[in-house]
């Protein structure tokens, strides 16, 4: 699965907390594509990135998104609404 990511939403997974080495070598390999990246993805690892983006998805009182969590649902969205996922 190639899954197009902004630069945001890579900084995102880049920075967060207990980044599995599998998606450390993800990131590394990505391809830069203008203003932001493709990864590469086997099954597995695109579902222990949407684990990890969900994990990072944090709501408010009346259940929003906070907007300082909402690059990690967006990167759920396109993971779960990929055609190959």
């Amino acid at each position: 699965m190639d899954l197009a990511v902004t630069r945001a939403q890579y900084d995102a997974v880049r920075a967060a907390k207990h980044l599995p080495d599998v998606l450390k070598q993800v990131l590394a390999k990505a391809a830069a594509n203008g203003d932001g990246y493709t990864l590469h993805l086997t099954y597995e690892e695109a579902t222990a990135l949407n684990e990890l983006c969900s994990w990072n998805v944090h709501t408010d009182a009346q259940g929003d998104v906070t907007p300082d969590t909402k690059v990690y649902d967006e990167l759920v969205r396109a993971i779960m609404t990929h055609p190959e996922f």
